[in-house]
């Protein structure tokens, strides 16, 4: 079986590098999120949560890494405030126990606010 071009060896200097499989769990997620804001929808997103964690993956990394998503699909005005917010979690998470509660809690914040967002604009 050949691979494409973004698993070549020797590596090239211009090679891409496709992303881990959890960092597109990740993308979907984020996408899951801003598709719609809903007790369901968070359900759906803390079992994919538990997912992530389950599998080894540091809560300090997937809050990064879902921040990091979220801000290439957002409104200017909305950056400052989701920032705010991730760092308000994470810190709060450092300072807990059980890491799921922190990134629901950013979640579901996250919903809160981007529906906001979109009622206000969108009426």
């Amino acid at each position: 079986m050949f691979c494409n071009c973004a698993c070549r060896y020797p590596f090239s200097i211009n090679q891409a590098i496709p992303p881990m499989d959890w960092e597109e769990y990740v993308s979907e997620i984020c996408s899951d999120m801003m598709r719609e804001q809903s007790p369901k929808r968070l359900f759906q997103v803390r079992g994919k949560l538990y997912e992530l964690l389950i599998n080894c993956i540091p809560p300090e990394i997937i809050l990064k890494k879902l921040l990091s998503e979220l801000l290439k699909k957002l409104d200017e005005e909305l950056k400052h405030e989701v920032c705010h917010w991730a760092a308000y979690y994470e810190h709060r998470m450092r300072m807990g126990q059980k890491a799921i509660i922190h990134l629901e809690a950013f979640v579901a914040k996250f919903m809160s606010v981007y529906k906001a967002f979109l009622i206000e604009t969108f009426g």
